[in-house]
């Protein structure tokens, strides 16, 4: 008898492999549709899923937030965020094995957290069911979460008590957001300071107990975005927070912290967002800025002093400068004038002296110039409408004379004005003066 032929039995063994490969793969995408089915009814079958049809659409992946990869159906995003769905997460979702992203953001979820659903959804790497109505506390063995999370969205609800340590095991995590809920006590800090590859971390809005800024935090080398606004921050802002060099949004407003103003701060060459408000910093700004991506700067009540830095003048990219009640004295420097994206200037109640900028308004599409209870004199500039984007002109309980501007009728969407307590003479333009009426 001849011996068989096995040239060919590599090539039978792959074909095989493919097969029962595509095989699987079309159960597993057919089981897919059935689960999305099974999530659907669950939520009470909304109109809003209305898509979620096989007679109208045999393809799944066609449904409304649905989102599958590789061609086969396998079902590997959820994004259902904004459509008003209530109930909880149904424990079909987390079937859906190879469900990477899931956002049920901006909907009316109630209850507690949905640990044995999501604990379920052993692939997930995004998770956002921020914007919703989940209440009661974290569960302690959090950390059963999918292994690989690296998006962690639980801000703005109403869960409470305090935050177990085990939010901060999960440690691929990049992005935790805990804003905007009703934790108390202390979080976890030394924990999360662990999670080597987080960018952003927002706090906000916590009844935490009052505390300083955790040092621990400066670890956080990765951090491009750190919000602590409003969690009770005592003392001052941590020298050792010049390790985050990667930051574009630092925000620890509304809290009670002291000291001044690090000059780290001023030199974070990424930083694009600043707020310090609301707190009761004292101090001079440095002379030395080099944060010249800052777009938006809000240091506003405050105990601070001294001059404006001439430095801001450099600050190409800045839109808003919001230095209102301080105790800062000088002049504005002629370079904020210069600014060719400075939109809206708030520094009412301080001592500045001087006139305003030569060509202020000139260079930017400046909208608002709140300069009301200063000693600023001389005149108003011709220029504040030469870009006809001004609304706001609050420039009351000053020195300011000589007389109005004529080009004052250019403020075409102007609807404040205020200009009393000064040496100002002349008319308002008609148009102005009929939207003002004495």
């Amino acid at each position: 008898m001849a011996r068989p032929n096995t040239c060919y039995l590599p090539v039978i063994i792959v074909l095989f492999l493919l097969l029962g490969c595509k095989c699987r793969s079309d159960h597993s995408a057919a089981g897919d549709g059935e689960k999305l089915l099974a999530a659907k009814h669950d939520w009470g079958n909304p109109r809003q899923l209305v898509s979620w049809d096989p007679v109208a659409a045999a393809d799944h992946c066609s449904w409304k937030g649905v989102v599958c990869a590789g061609g086969v159906g396998v079902v590997t995003e959820l994004s259902l965020q904004g459509l008003s769905l209530t109930g909880s997460v149904p424990a079909s979702v987390c079937e859906l094995k190879n469900l990477h992203r899931l956002d049920l953001s901006y909907n009316n979820l109630t209850g507690a957290f949905p640990a044995a659903t999501l604990y379920a959804c052993a692939q997930l790497r995004f998770l956002d069911i921020s914007f919703n109505s989940f209440t009661g506390v974290l569960p302690d063995h959090v950390d059963a979460l999918s292994p690989v999370m690296e998006h962690l969205n639980l801000s703005s609800n109403s869960f409470g008590g305090v935050v177990p340590a085990a939010v901060a095991r999960l440690p691929a995590l990049k992005s935790l957001l805990l804003d905007n809920n009703r934790f108390t006590g202390a979080y976890p800090a030394a924990e999360i300071s662990e999670l080597s590859d987080l960018e952003v971390l927002t706090l906000a809005f916590n009844a935490f107990s009052p505390a300083p800024a955790p040092p621990e935090f400066a670890k956080l080398t990765k951090l491009t975005y750190l919000w602590m606004e409003k969690i009770n921050l005592i003392g001052e802002i941590p020298e050792a927070y010049a390790s985050l060099t990667e930051l574009t949004v630092l925000a620890m407003s509304s809290n009670n912290l002291t000291g001044s103003i690090p000059a780290w701060v001023w030199h974070l060459r990424k930083l694009e967002f600043l707020y310090l408000y609301a707190n009761a910093l004292s101090g001079e700004l440095t002379r030395d800025v080099t944060a010249v991506n800052l777009v938006e700067l809000d240091v506003s009540t405050n105990q601070l002093t001294g001059e404006i830095p001439e430095a801001f003048g450099k600050l190409r990219n800045l839109e808003v400068m919001f230095l209102y009640e301080n105790h800062f004295t000088g002049a504005i420097p002629a370079g904020i004038g210069l600014l060719p994206r400075l939109a809206d200037i708030r520094i009412f109640i301080n001592w500045f002296s001087g006139e305003l900028p030569a060509e202020l308004g000139k260079h930017s599409p400046l909208r608002e110039l709140q300069v009301a209870n200063n000693n600023l004199s001389g005149p108003l500039r011709e220029t504040l409408c030469a870009n006809r984007k001004l609304t706001v002109i609050a420039a009351f309980n000053n020195s300011f004379s000589g007389s109005l501007p004529a080009n004052l009728g250019n403020c075409i969407l102007l609807d404040y004005l205020a200009l009393d307590d000064n040496q100002l003479s002349g008319t308002l333009p008609a148009d102005i003066k009929q939207a003002f009426p004495s």
